[in-house]
């Protein structure tokens, strides 16, 4: 019995599925769908389906509700990514 144990939970263990990284790396022209030059909580989940909307609060510097280019740029680079200007 304490086999069988060891071998499901051994098997449980190294059987999770790998959880995917979003990448937020994105051009934020391509986020603001209606480009009215902010990027609204729909054009984000959009965008990103998979995504945690935890990062557009985390964007949404200044709490306004929507994320600006610079808010989108901002949130890149402390995310370690790269500008697309």
């Amino acid at each position: 019995m304490k086999k069988l144990f060891l071998a499901l939970a051994f098997a449980l263990l190294f059987c999770q599925p790998v959880a995917a990284k979003t990448n937020y790396n994105v051009c934020f022209q391509s986020l603001d769908v209606d480009v009215d030059g902010r990027m609204s909580k729909g054009e984000f989940l959009v965008a990103f389906s998979d995504g945690d909307t935890s990062v557009f609060d985390q964007a949404d510097s200044d709490k306004n509700g929507s994320v600006s280019h610079e808010e989108w740029e901002a949130f890149k680079q402390g995310q370690g990514f790269a500008s697309h200007e």
